[in-house]
């Protein structure tokens, strides 16, 4: 790949992603911008200020970045799809932004570049060709078909699996477990087996990245650059 992409990991609500704002490449958020850890101090107000920080930061360059939507963002379209650390009290608020017509078209499930998927919790092949023809007719490439059946068919995307204590056979791309990504056996009927998936929300608690073949997990709360292939720690 030729050009070098700064990833930005689940935020909940933390300040960790600011050097971001500096860098003049494009900066792919990786969803995740609410529903604080309460233990780390953050709160729904902090989160609700860096979302609109980071509205304001797309609206202002909006070929070079783009924000994905994670699970935590979902149930913000729709209370009754609501999970952990959901905030009654914000419910308003971020749907207010992630729905009006000023601001709903900057959100979207995944973004292609070359041979990588970068998406906030990881295609499981099972899903997908369980729900193949929910999409199939959404677009043209796997990114259309995501990002459009995203708004059109949102129930699927809810699914989960016993890994965040679900009922589903495999949790959606928003949804999925890093554990269903390094238990999949399978090489899936309709998923592109070259592709290599970029996602957050299954925590990394160590220093470093996980780097399977087909996925990388990086939600450690910091910034990396995608370069020459590889994945190096972005310092300003």
């Amino acid at each position: 790949m030729d050009r070098d992409i700064l990833i930005v990991p689940d935020i909940h609500g933390r300040d960790f992603w600011l050097p971001a704002l500096d860098y003049k490449g494009e900066i792919i958020f990786l969803g995740d911008y609410t529903d604080p850890y309460p233990a780390e101090g953050f709160t729904d107000e902090d989160s609700y200020q860096i979302l609109l920080k980071v509205i304001k930061f797309k609206q202002e360059n909006p070929d070079r970045v783009t924000l994905l939507i994670g699970n935590h963002e979902m149930h913000y379209y729709n209370k009754y799809m609501a999970a952990g650390r959901f905030s009654y009290d914000y419910y308003d608020k971020f749907n207010e932004l992630l729905t009006n017509e000023a601001t709903k078209d900057l959100f979207q499930v995944c973004k292609k570049v070359d041979k990588y998927l970068f998406i906030h919790a990881g295609i499981i092949k099972k899903w997908y060709d369980l729900h193949y023809n929910d999409f199939k007719d959404c677009g043209s490439n796997l990114e259309e078909q995501l990002n459009n059946a995203f708004f059109s068919k949102m129930h699927i995307f809810y699914e989960a699996s016993r890994y965040r204590y679900g009922i589903d056979d495999a949790g959606s791309p928003l949804w999925a477990d890093g554990r269903e990504l390094y238990d999949e056996k399978e090489k899936g009927e309709h998923f592109d087996p070259e592709i290599i998936q970029i996602v957050g929300h299954t925590p990394v608690l160590k220093p470093d990245p996980l780097i399977e073949k087909n996925f990388w997990l990086v939600d450690n709360k910091k910034l990396y650059l995608l370069h020459n292939n590889a994945l190096e720690k972005y310092i300003r």
